[in-house]
């Protein structure tokens, strides 16, 4: 029997939040000019041999490609590691103000949230102020998601009836879990060592050695059950039962373990296991929707679209949903199943510093000091392999950011900082020139370098 198309139907007001913009008129002042000890923090990317380049973190750079300044990421894992995100809200907001000027928009909107309500209730915690906010920004999530999803169920009426039907059960499990009704899931090994090795990242970044070693424990238990293709699961051949009972083994396993170790305390991981747990039970559970994983299921279905420019615009479509990154509400929603600590590394994960290759290593850059500049996470992933001139022509305002930079850069070189890390001030010379070839030919950007003293 074919299924209609899931219709979602919300009587709710659509409302548009509007994200701060970010201004940075007047940059930090320079910590005392000193020594910095050689980097010791993971950074986004690989960038070899640029030690002394990340050692202007603390110094107040602002981002090459946004203007915000960007974030030490020592600061940010002292947090962690002391826990701050665990104090009440006046604790929190103390501590943290001075890095405001780091934050993108929707971070930087949540943070004076976070101040109001810091007045309002000194003593309360974050967890429990995120789950106030849950009901409304819910409601006003789900008016920008509604039309898109309605959208998308209009383009569907074109698609084969094969592909419909999958469709279709798609935005069946899709409407249970933005009604917050239990559903059945596969357990998925791949989606369950994806979501470990994420929080094996966070993990991997404190300073709790027995965390680590348990975290590596808990992926090698992981591993040990291998992911096998879906094709080769439905064959008649395979001994699906047994493979079926391993992941239930491994699941279980890791759940006892970690109830055992270090990580027992850890809210996203036991998270993770409980809902893995309902899953190899093959039993319904409440599942967030998750942006990232409709597109993922809705893209495997468009790539057998046989009509090519229908899927690409049912794709971009699915691509307008709104992200944590883009919108207050996507913010909230994303941080309520999550722990404290997870949702204090989002709010300055994506202003930690980071080095960016000018031009990517697969379209020739190499990993030398003339092809990398300080930019921050959020900003580096976001350009992704995508070429200086083409984020020129699309966003003007970012020739006034790489002054913004340079200039920054220029202070520093004067003051000193640059000789006591052992970075030459032919570095800025380097950057601005390299900056320039890869400009727009018709429009270069030609950087303004004459306030440097040599």
């Amino acid at each position: 029997m074919q299924i209609l198309p899931v219709s979602i139907n919300l009587l709710l007001n659509q409302t548009r939040v509007q994200g701060v913009t970010s201004s940075n008129s007047s940059l930090p002042v320079a910590p005392k000019l000193k020594p910095l000890a050689v980097d010791t923090v993971s950074f986004t990317g690989s960038a070899p041999n640029a030690e002394a380049l990340r050692a202007l973190l603390p110094y107040g750079i602002p981002d090459l490609y946004s203007d915000t300044i960007l974030m030490d990421p020592d600061d940010l894992q002292k947090m962690l590691d002391k826990r701050l995100f665990s104090n009440n809200l006046r604790t929190i907001v103390k501590q943290t103000k001075k890095y405001k000027p780091c934050l993108f928009p929707v971070e930087r909107e949540f943070f004076n949230m976070l101040k109001a309500e810091a007045k309002r209730n000194p003593k309360g915690r974050l967890d429990e102020y995120i789950q106030r906010l849950v009901p409304l920004h819910s409601q006003k999530l789900l008016a920008i998601q509604a039309p898109i999803f309605q959208e998308l169920n209009r383009l569907s009426k074109q698609m084969p009836a094969d592909l419909l039907e999958e469709y279709n059960y798609l935005m069946y499990i899709t409407n249970r879990k933005l009604s917050n009704e239990p559903i059945y899931m596969p357990f998925s090994v791949k989606e369950f060592k994806y979501k470990l090795g994420r929080i094996k990242e966070r993990v991997d970044k404190s300073k709790n050695h027995d965390q680590k070693v348990a975290m590596q424990k808990v992926m090698k238990m992981a591993n040990s059950v291998p992911e096998i293709s879906k094709e080769k699961r439905l064959s008649s051949k395979f001994p699906i039962k047994k493979y079926e009972r391993n992941q239930m083994e491994m699941v279980l396993a890791i759940a006892d373990f970690v109830e055992r170790s270090s990580l027992r305390n850890d809210k996203d991981l036991q998270n993770l296991i409980n809902v893995s747990k309902s899953q190899v039970y093959k039993s319904p559970t409440n599942i967030k929707f998750n942006r990232k994983s409709f597109i993922h299921e809705l893209k495997k279905i468009l790539e057998k679209m046989p009509d090519k420019k229908l899927a690409r615009r049912m794709e971009q479509v699915a691509v307008s949903l709104p992200t944590s990154k883009e919108n207050i509400s996507a913010f909230i929603m994303k941080s309520a199943d999550r722990s404290v600590q997870q949702v204090g590394y989002d709010m300055f994960q994506g202003s930690l510093g980071s080095v960016d290759h000018l031009l990517a290593s697969h379209k020739g850059g190499h990993n030398c000091l003339e092809n990398y500049a300080l930019t921050s996470s959020f900003m580096n992933s976001k350009k992704a392999h995508q070429r200086l001139a083409i984020m020129l022509r699309n966003n003007p305002e970012v020739r006034i950011y790489c002054q913004n930079h340079i200039d920054r850069l220029i202070e520093l070189a004067n003051g000193g900082v640059f000789d006591s890390v052992g970075l030459s001030k032919g570095y800025i010379y380097s950057l601005a020139n390299r900056i320039e070839k890869l400009s727009p030919k018709e429009d270069p950007l030609i950087l303004d370098v004459s306030a440097l003293k040599y």
